[in-house]
């Protein structure tokens, strides 16, 4: 017999000549016995790696020759003698490859050779690697032994002590006994208990003891030497995956389950199966998790969660390339096939006790008998199945690769064609005509059991969020500005963390709504807030019923959903007073809808219920604080949602403000009342200047107040006087200042009082006329502009604020000199408060104090009242263009000015609930997330930065020529 004739017998005959020919090169001797050689002729045709193997080793050649024919089978006990022999002679490494890398040849021979069928292959392979790992496990455990001495444990329920055992759970294809040919192995390493330690010199505890032994297990099997590797081992399926322990006691893997167990885990331990170490640990196990893999009962919950799985599947696909030649991954592939028996096994396991198998086919076989499947589809199901993993091990024959996919060069193709027996015509497509026939055919009857629930809608993550580095540059695309916290802050959001375990339906609940907060996100101007807000705001409702509640919530109301987004893309502020106060979100929902405008009487109520309450003056601030809070939250959102305008939103946080005042001044004088006698007749009144004065509270500001009292006209004053509104005052600093676990109020600045901080903190009635009427500076004037009484004695107070506003209003009285003084302050302003490489919107040249001092003087000037309900800016500015103040033109260019630098410090401070108003002109991702804010393009040419500069050289422009013509005034 000729190499050309016996290569022609195989199903490859160009790459079988060629190994033969190579074979004889180096052993001419068996020239003259060609007949041996018939079944390496099929190694040689399917399989390059092993070619190449046998080649290198000329010293296996022989063995090869005796052991590898058509009929060589070989039962468990044949084969675990055969490693025996060769760890005599080697090493334990080396011989555990040498004995992989035979049963190899012999397996492939038979395959190929068409003499062994399929489910014979993928059971004799599973043999291979039961044997390897049990070897494994047994030379491990006699190390440990020798080091550590004997495990012992106490059993719980007695006092006696046992020896504890070690084992190996396999599932996948291993559990299945159905092991393709380069497959990874899925183990779980389990044991008896953690309750005890080694009985040896060199004691340790039982968990660390067991864990050495799974170590060096792995590293037995898996590790790569010059001989290559036995197996891959895959511990990804144990309980709580990478971040699990590599080992768990029976005990801790019972409490897993039952407690945290989820669908795909229930699905995947339908494989499970003893291959190697303590049989009797894997059958305590297996006996204890039965109840959790097959449950009796199956409600609504459970088909859903089966069904999303499905889902799953599909996500993971759309997340993939090529997997149209893919026939594992792909639709209608081995996977498919897989999950529509696994998921009539979960279904109907409990029932039928035949469907209890490891084996895919098998599965197959008992649905087909019950009628759970169709006769045509049971037929196509496994015809499929069979010749898909056929498929599979010749893709995998030829290089020892982990791959699924079809080759896309044409002689590779066609070399499995006809190793797949498309020996006529064209092999590489026939072979590809019949497999994308197939795959088709599977995927209808895969999707006719999984009809996708139409309320569920098509949005779905493009990829697993586990794979963060796919996830992150979905994000990216999305224009998020930092992709891979987000994704991770996603994954933490579906997976939970090292120590919190998910409920299935939280994750199932999580696969449904989750899109619709990234697609929420990806519209806002900050969308990694928005990931890291809702991951945060999950942590931050632990204890009020956790993940499962939260989550039902957002499922079932996605507006919720839209609300949060908005919260947490545009301020940081008020994102961090929800994470505080978690059921802010339930009174916004329910008692305080985003509905409501702001409204003073209803502040008014709820501060004096919360007075009201019989508790001490720390509650009671506590409550003020929280509705405070809630209150803030509310009207931010209502300004994100567009149900009203920045100067509504200002005036919401105006009258929430003079209502804390009033009610934290009523604390004060509480507990004053408590330590000291109010004395007869006081008078006294709370003036607000600054934003509170001028009706422009925004998130973040201060409180500026003056405190007047009544002197009686007596210039001596009286000290009892004095000393109680003192009292008062530094208690209304204190208690808007305080922390409490709801936050806390304002920060009072007293700085504009007369004298500054060289005054006095109060300041009586006569003392203030002469202040005002001998010492007051421009400044101070322009500073009161649109001073107003919050709290006090009301004759008191008109009498405070007639005189105010002689000082405030002086008209005429105004000279040139004053414009001055005005124009050198600011300047000193803008030289001491701007620092290089920032646009600063407020104290820059060109910014709001120059708007403000136009506004600010004009009223001075005309000595026009402030409006009683409206910002006074706005309402200045168009109140000076109707009566001709200010030049239409003018005024106009102001207005848009305003309304723009406004906006963007609104932008600014809802973020922060601080005084910012700096832009650093480098920072180019607070930039876009401005550009997205203030709806200007992001990147493009002349974008926000020179926006703001052309508006601030346009307001400068307009501020000099105003200032210098009042200065040129006789």
């Amino acid at each position: 017999m000729t190499p050309e004739v016996l290569a022609r017998a195989t199903s490859n005959p160009k790459d079988a000549l060629k190994g033969i020919k190579r074979l004889l090169d180096i052993r001419p001797d068996l020239k003259t016995d060609m007949e041996r050689l018939k079944p390496m002729a099929h190694i040689f045709s399917g399989s390059d790696y092993l070619t190449d193997w046998l080649i290198a080793k000329p010293e296996e050649i022989d063995w090869a020759l005796d052991h590898v024919g058509f009929d060589a089978t070989r039962d468990k006990k044949e084969m675990a003698v055969n490693l025996k022999e060769l760890m005599t002679g080697l090493d334990t490494m080396s011989a555990l490859r040498r004995f992989k890398h035979r049963e190899l040849c012999r397996i492939c021979a038979r395959e190929l050779s068409g003499k062994a069928s399929f489910d014979k292959t993928a059971q004799d392979w599973s043999t291979v690697a039961d044997i390897a790992i049990d070897t494994a496990i047994k030379i491990a455990e006699s190390d440990a032994l020798k080091k550590y001495g004997d495990p012992i444990y106490t059993e719980l329920t007695c006092d006696t002590e046992r020896i504890a055992m070690f084992a190996a759970l396999g599932l996948g294809k291993l559990g299945g006994k159905e092991l393709n040919i380069s497959s990874d192995v899925d183990l779980i390493f389990i044991h008896s208990s953690d309750n005890g330690k080694t009985s040896g010199p060199l004691s340790i505890p039982l968990h660390e003891f067991f864990v050495r032994i799974a170590r060096e297990v792995v590293r037995l099997v898996s590790e790569v030497t010059h001989e290559g590797f036995v197996f891959r081992v895959d511990l990804d399926l144990r309980p709580e995956g990478k971040a699990g322990e590599i080992t768990n006691s029976i005990g801790a893997m019972e409490i897993y389950y039952e407690s945290w167990g989820q669908q795909w885990e229930r699905q995947a331990l339908i494989k499970a199966r003893h291959c190697g170490g303590g049989e009797d640990v894997s059958r305590e196990v297996i006996n204890r998790l039965h109840p959790f893999v097959y449950r009796k009962y199956m409600d609504e919950g459970d088909l859903k969660e089966i069904s999303a799985m499905k889902k799953k599947i599909d996500l993971t696909l759309s997340g993939s390339k090529d997997t149209a030649c893919d026939i594992k991954l792909g639709r209608g592939g081995i996977r498919e096939i897989e999950f529509v028996a696994q998921s009539m096994q979960l279904l109907y396991g409990a029932r039928h006790v035949d469907l209890q198998t490891q084996s895919t086919i098998k599965a197959l076989d008992v649905c087909d008998f019950l009628g759970f499947l169709s006769t045509p589809h049971y037929r196509d199901l496994k015809d499929t199945y069979y010749f898909h993993r056929k498929l599979e091990n010749r893709i995998q024959y030829d290089h020892n690769q982990q791959t699924h996919k079809i080759p896309n060069d044409k002689p590779r193709r066609e070399k499995l064609g006809r190793l797949m027996g498309f020996d006529t015509g064209d092999p590489a497509d026939d072979l590809m005509d019949d497999v994308k026939k197939r795959m088709k055919r599977i995927s209808e009857i895969f999707d006719l059991f999984f009809i996708q629930d139409e309320k569920t809608g098509s949005e779905t993550f493009p990829y697993p969020l586990d794979d963060e580095e796919a996830v992150a540059v979905w994000l990216d695309k999305l224009r998020f500005d930092h992709p891979r916290t987000s994704a991770k802050a996603l994954n933490l959001l579906r997976n939970g963390g090292s120590f919190s375990h998910p409920s299935e339906r939280s994750v199932m609940a999580f696969d449904r709504f989750g899109p619709y907060i990234v697609s929420q996100a990806a519209t806002t101007p900050w969308p990694d807030h928005v990931i890291l807000g809702f991951s945060n705001f999950v942590e931050s409702r632990a204890g009020q019923g956790g993940r499962g509640l939260l989550y039902e919530l957002l499922d079932e109301h996605r507006p919720v959903i839209k609300l949060l987004s908005a919260i947490f893309s545009s301020s940081e502020y008020l994102t961090a007073a929800l994470l505080r106060q978690p059921d802010l979100l339930d009174r916004l929902l329910v008692s305080d809808p985003v509905e409501k405008p702001a409204d003073r009487s209803a502040y008014t109520m709820e501060f004096k219920q919360s007075i009201a309450e019989k508790s001490s003056v720390e509650v009671r601030l506590g409550l003020i604080n929280s509705f405070r809070a809630a209150e803030s939250l509310r009207l931010g959102l209502r300004r994100i949602l567009g149900l009203t305008d920045r100067f509504g939103q200002m005036n919401g946080l105006t009258l929430l403000a003079e209502e804390y005042i009033k009610a934290v001044a009523y604390l004060a004088r509480e507990e004053i009342d408590k330590t000291h006698k109010t004395p007869e007749d006081v008078k006294w009144v709370l003036v607000a200047a600054g934003k509170l004065g001028r009706r422009e509270m925004n998130f973040g500001s201060d409180i500026d107040l003056l405190v007047f009292y009544d002197n009686n006209d007596n210039d001596a004053g009286d000290a009892s006087v004095y000393n109680y509104v003192v009292l008062l005052v530094q208690g209304v600093i204190r208690l808007s200042g305080a922390m409490t676990p709801f936050g806390d109020g304002y920060q009072i600045d007293m700085r504009l009082r007369p004298e500054g901080e060289a005054g006095p903190l109060v300041v009586s009635y006569n003392a203030m006329v002469d202040y005002y009427d001998n010492r007051g500076q421009i400044w101070e004037r322009l500073a009161l502009v649109g001073a107003r009484p919050i709290c006090g004695d009301k004759k008191f107070t008109r009498k405070v604020m007639g005189a105010l506003g002689s000082f405030i209003k002086p008209g005429d009285l105004l000279k040139p000199s004053d414009s001055d003084k005005i124009v050198k302050i600011r300047e000193r302003i803008a030289s001491e408060r701007v620092k290089p490489g920032v646009v600063d919107i407020k104290f820059g040249r060109g910014g709001l104090i120059d708007i403000e001092f136009i506004c600010q003087w004009l009223a001075m000037e005309n000595r026009e009242t402030p409006s009683e309900d409206r910002p006074f800016t706005l309402s200045m500015l168009k109140t000076a263009r109707a009566k001709k103040w200010l030049e239409k033109d003018v005024a106009d260019d102001l207005i848009k000015a305003y309304l723009f630098l406004r906006s963007l410090e609104d932008t600014l401070r809802m973020d922060k609930e601080k005084a910012v108003n700096v832009i650093p002109i480098s920072d180019t991702i607070l930039l876009n997330r401005l550009s997205r804010a203030m709806e200007e393009t992001p990147g493009r040419s002349g974008g926000l930065v020179e926006v703001i500069k052309k508006t601030m050289r346009k307001v400068s422009g307009i501020y000099l020529r105003f200032f210098e013509l009042r200065g040129r005034k006789k």
